[in-house]
């Protein structure tokens, strides 16, 4: 009897054991569920997260109301509207008149083409005038500075856009050759596509100034796999070494093994091209310079014209204002596709990157 008081003495005397505290929720699945399932959920959880959407970056001028911009990617409806008219060109040129009102090209550059306006004004009153040959030499040489602007930032605009179509094709490639192993098991599967998505978005981010989306990379990896990523200095890059990582060791046959790796090479040389193109402009003092001599050369337009006996004021503002609209607005146009990444969809891009992953993975 006194070894059983004894005994329940000492068991009442112990103190409790202490709780495991609960862990964050981070992309992980239960040993009874298919991993590449639980990817498809992860990743249809991060639509509605920050980071995800259109970033906040574009000009204004370059919005779009009324009309497809390439801004969006664009389907049937989009194409239909840009060529398909069933009465002619004529309806086409005749909808862009008439929508010339919502044009926020015409709105940004309205200021200036006013101010331009009320010096031809002030030019016809005074009779200022200047060798109306004078105005063509000049011309010349500034349409020239003018046209190899704008062909230098449109070649920037295609060399992002083939950018995004390879990096779409290396990562497809990259996970339709795991998912065609069958010596790769479905967790490292899911682990490397997981991979691959964040990649897209964080190098979607990089190119926009965006902080890492890490709202996004925490859903779709795991806490080891989050941590390293959102702790290096490029997130991007770091996706991509732990891809190669989780597949160094694999038994690929060798003619695998050597595409896969070609295939994360390429996705670590396109990143190196977004970083290219986002932080290397054309030299600003080639802009800045042309630009003086296409304002100069507006603000003798009009001198030039009433030497050439321009009759009226109106005559002479509408000249002035039609050449400065044209003029201006090309120059305006190379100057928001400089960056293309602010005007394409990335997004967009990095969303249909991210569903195709997913889509090779589970064929």
């Amino acid at each position: 009897m006194r070894c059983i008081l004894i005994l329940a003495t000492t068991q009442a005397l112990q103190p409790p054991a202490p709780r495991a505290l609960r862990q964050p929720l981070h992309a992980t699945s239960n040993a009874s569920e298919d991993p590449l399932q639980t990817l498809q959920t992860n990743v249809d959880a991060i639509w509605s997260l920050p980071g995800t959407g259109p970033a906040n970056v574009r000009s204004r001028m370059t919005r779009e109301r009324k009309e497809a911009t390439h801004a969006t990617l664009w389907g049937k409806k989009e194409w239909d509207q840009q060529i398909a008219y069933r009465h002619g060109p004529h309806r086409r040129y005749a909808r862009v008149l008439a929508r010339s009102i919502y044009s926020p090209l015409m709105r940004g550059l309205a200021p200036t083409i006013a101010l331009l306006s009320v010096w031809s004004v002030f030019v016809f009153q005074k009779k200022l005038t200047i060798t109306a040959n004078g105005l063509g030499f000049l011309a010349s040489p500034i349409g020239l500075l003018l046209a190899f602007r704008v062909n230098s930032c449109v070649s920037r605009f295609h060399a992002a856009r083939e950018m995004w179509g390879r990096m779409t094709f290396a990562c497809r490639d990259v996970a339709s050759t795991l998912s065609a192993c069958s010596e790769i098991d479905a967790a490292t599967k899911a682990r490397c596509g997981a991979l691959l998505a964040a990649y897209a978005w964080c190098a979607k981010a990089a190119s926009t100034f965006e902080e890492a989306p890490s709202q996004v990379v925490r859903t779709l990896l795991n806490e080891e796999d989050s941590t390293t990523v959102l702790k290096a200095r490029k997130p991007a890059l770091a996706c991509l070494s732990l891809v190669r990582k989780a597949t160094i060791a694999l038994p690929l046959g060798h003619h695998v093994e050597k595409e896969l790796y070609h295939s994360i090479s390429d996705l670590n040389l396109l990143y190196g091209g977004i970083e290219r193109l986002i932080s290397t402009p054309l030299a600003p003092m080639y802009m800045r310079h042309y630009q003086r001599g296409l304002l100069a050369w507006l603000f003798l337009l009009p001198c030039g014209l009433t030497k050439a006996g321009c009759s009226t004021a109106l005559k002479l503002v509408c000249v002035v204002a039609s050449a400065a609209y044209l003029f201006l607005g090309i120059d305006e146009i190379g100057l928001q596709i400089e960056q293309p990444f602010f005007v394409m969809p990335v997004h967009a891009l990095a969303e249909g990157l991210t569903r195709d992953v997913v889509e090779e993975l589970q064929h």
